[in-house]
């Protein structure tokens, strides 16, 4: 079995499900290797204490001795730390040898059956990424976020592959609000994944229902369990993608399917399940982890979410 090579970074309060991750992956893969930008000193302290061989750790200040951080032009925490994801997949590339091909993963995202399910879909591409597979009821959020999603990609080390990736992080770090021809009003650094098929010549779209499934296309599939296997239709499911699930209360969380006419029951409500008590395995402080629930936007959106949530179970509740 080919060894896998495969990179994510998060920080102390993400560690949880950063942790959570390796565990789907040991589960998943025979042979692998996790990078993991380290965001803050915890998390070093934390995995240099876990000793695992096949983690390798790299710190923002090792990050930093190779490309300049410039946290001053964004909004806030969350907006520097997507500008890092086209750098950090240059980094391991650029520092690591015998790298083929380099898999990246966002950390809240779990796999659910065999790794190598993603590469068969891959295949010899030298770039690979995941549409938001919208449904049309909703597929104008696409100008907010874009046609593909950032949380499951992959680059070959080659040229096209090493092209991409360089023009994604100066995409990223020369960024400035305002700036001309920039299509949103804050920073995305996905909103550049849309050019992508157009730019490169060997661009696989990975149309595999069962990887990247996320509350922003759940709602257009059929979930269930077949001999202990969650399947998407008919579809094993490979990779879920627990994108802003929020703890709100000790035993409760969110899904954040609230727009989404997602209803969270059944076997998907299994899924969650499954995957928050992994999380909570992990937590280092359940209290701290309990994040207040607010949505902002109009009287409209406000008054459609109330409705929708008489008919729509978006809460996980844990016995």
């Amino acid at each position: 079995m080919m060894k896998r090579y495969i990179c994510t970074y998060f920080d102390i309060n993400f560690l949880p499900r950063g942790m959570a991750l390796l565990d789907s992956l040991e589960k998943n893969s025979d042979q692998f290797n996790l990078f993991i930008l380290a965001l803050d000193d915890e998390v070093v302290r934390y995995f240099k204490k876990l000793n695992k061989p096949n983690i390798t750790v790299v710190t923002l200040e090792e990050y930093s001795l190779y490309f300049s951080i410039d946290k001053s032009k964004y909004e806030n925490e969350k907006e520097f730390y997507f500008s890092l994801t086209p750098g950090v997949c240059l980094y391991v590339l650029k520092h690591y040898d015998n790298i083929d091909i380099l898999l990246y993963l966002d950390a809240d995202v779990y796999l659910f059956n065999d790794l190598e399910i993603v590469y068969n879909e891959i295949g010899d591409a030298s770039i690979a990424l995941c549409s938001h597979r919208l449904p049309w009821y909703i597929d104008f959020m696409s100008k907010n976020y874009g046609i593909y999603n950032v949380g499951v990609n992959a680059f070959r080390n080659d040229k096209e592959g090493n092209l991409c990736l360089e023009q994604w992080h100066q995409d990223c770090v020369t960024w400035t609000k305002g700036q001309k021809d920039y299509p949103l009003s804050f920073f995305s650094d996905q909103i550049w994944l849309d050019t992508w098929p157009s730019t490169y010549q060997n661009v696989k779209i990975l149309d595999h229902v069962g990887i990247n499934t996320a509350p922003w296309n759940a709602m257009g599939y059929k979930f269930t369990k077949k001999n202990d296997s969650y399947y998407v239709d008919d579809t094993e499911l490979v990779i879920y993608h627990f994108s802003s699930l929020k703890k709100i209360a000790y035993n409760t969380w969110h899904g954040n399917a609230s727009f989404t006419i997602l209803n969270i029951k059944y076997s998907l409500l299994e899924i969650y399940k499954s995957y928050i008590a992994k999380v909570e395995k992990f937590s280092l402080n359940n209290e701290k982890s309990i994040i207040e629930l607010k949505f902002s936007g109009s009287k409209l959106k406000m008054l459609i979410y109330k409705i929708l949530k008489i008919f729509h179970n978006h809460k996980i509740k844990i016995d």
